[in-house]
This record gives structure tokens, sequence and C-alpha cells, in this order.
């Protein structure tokens, strides 16, 4: 039996990571959130075989200290206590490419726990793995929080007005059921060997494709003969807002 530590187990990415860990014999799944504390953490951690560190502060209009305790303390706490109690056990991080270039507080404070994954893989001799993602967008992530997706999904079934300022600014986005995939495998071979892992399935998008893609979609989601072909993208978009739709129907009930 293998007992898996999973930060940030109420989120988005840490929900949907829990639903497939769930399927797997043999796992066990520990769970740290928000309402826990350091105690908490030291008796988690002392049962643990694997930790998938996926919390952190992501909300674009959160403070300094926010994004500093979220990413770069907590990152520091799972490690010394790891130390301290002579543990040498593989960390999966959950970064993003924000830490590549550090133009805001997100991006420097996970650059920092980037940094200290690093040391203790370096120091302990154990695997680990730094997962530098895009945006991710999928099933269950809110509206009105920090995802653009989620955002204009919620307003088109609720007939609320979509903004876009540029219809043409690039973005990359990755989909959180491939992310959940390779996390999985990692979990599996625990030697990937290499440090800083970027996704495999990562889509080039524009903002104005995505709303457009989300405006065909509101027209076409009771038709049973509306299908897609022509993008992967595209079709694991809908599978979204079509998971969105489904829930508001039964919410509205």
């Amino acid at each position: 039996m293998m007992n898996i530590l999973v930060t940030g187990s109420s989120g988005f990415i840490g929900k949907n990571l829990i639903k497939q860990l769930k399927k797997i014999n043999n796992i066990n799944i520990l769970k740290f959130t928000r309402k826990n504390n350091i105690i908490d953490l030291k008796n988690l951690i002392k049962e643990s075989d694997f930790i998938m560190h996926l919390a952190g502060e992501v909300r674009p209009d959160s403070l300094s200290t926010d994004f500093e305790n979220s990413n770069t303390l907590l990152t520091k706490n799972i490690i010394e206590v790891l130390e301290k109690q002579g543990k040498t056990i593989p960390i999966l991080l959950v970064s993003s490419i924000h830490a590549k270039v550090q133009k805001n507080d997100y991006g420097k404070t996970k650059r920092k726990a980037e940094i200290l994954v690093e040391e203790y893989s370096k120091k302990s001799g154990s695997n680990c793995f730094i997962y530098r993602l895009p945006h991710v967008f999928g099933e269950g992530c809110k509206a009105n929080y920090n995802s653009v997706i989620s955002t204009w999904i919620y307003n088109s079934i609720n007939n609320l007005e979509i903004n876009v300022f540029d219809r043409s600014i690039k973005m990359h986005y990755v989909y959180v059921q491939d992310i959940i995939a390779e996390f999985i495998t990692t979990i599996e071979q625990k030697n990937i060997g290499e440090l800083y892992i970027e996704p495999k399935n990562i889509y080039e998008t524009t903002l104005g494709e995505v709303i457009d893609f989300i405006n065909e979609f509101k027209k076409n989601i009771n038709n049973s003969k509306y299908s897609i072909f022509e993008s992967k993208f595209k079709q694991k978009l809908f599978n979204t807002y079509n998971e969105y739709y489904r829930q508001d129907l039964i919410d509205a009930k």
C-alpha cells in the first residue's frame, strides 16, 4: 500500500487527481488543505510515501504575503519536516510557466518553491518532479476565480456578456485530465529522469478562438447530432462546457 499525500486536495487539480487515484488499487490518499495546520502536516508526512504538492495561491488579486505563505513557506515547511523525520521520499511539485519569467509575486514565489524542491532532491537523492504548467482548464474549475475559460463558460450558460479586449492574444492551455494522467504515470514510474517537466499535450490558441468555440457550443449544446473531429482542444473544451452545463441543470432543480 502506497500512502500518497496530496496538498491542495480540495482545489481544482487536487479534486480531479483524487478522483482518479481512488480508481487505483493499493493507494491510500492523505489530504492536506487550507484548514490543516503544521501539526497535521507533520503527522501526514510521517505516514507518506509520495507527496503530490499541488497547494498554492493563484488568485491574481491576492496579497504578496498570501503568495509567499502558500507557494513558498508551505514548500519550505514540507521539506523541513521531511529532513527532521529523516525521510527521503519523492515530491511532485505543481509549478507554473510564470516561474520562468517571474513578472509577478506568483511567479517569484513559485520559483522559490522550485529551488527548495531542487535543493532537497540533490541533497537527499530522492527523485522529485517539477511540472511547469501553463493555464489549466477542465471540469471543476471555479468561475470568476482565476480561469478565463471557466468564467466565460459560466457567462455563456447564464446568458451573461463575455468580454475580451484583444481577440488575437495567444494562449497556451493544458487539459486537467491530461495532466492527471501524466501525474499518475509519474507516481507509478517514480523515475522519469528529469527534474523539470513540461506537459506533453499543450494547446496553443487565441482568446478569440476560445470565444468562438464557446459561442458555437452554446448553440449546439442540445443538438444530439453535433460532433467535433477537427481539434482535440476543441473537443476537450466542449467536454468542459458540457460538464458545466449539465451541472447547471442539476443545480437549477
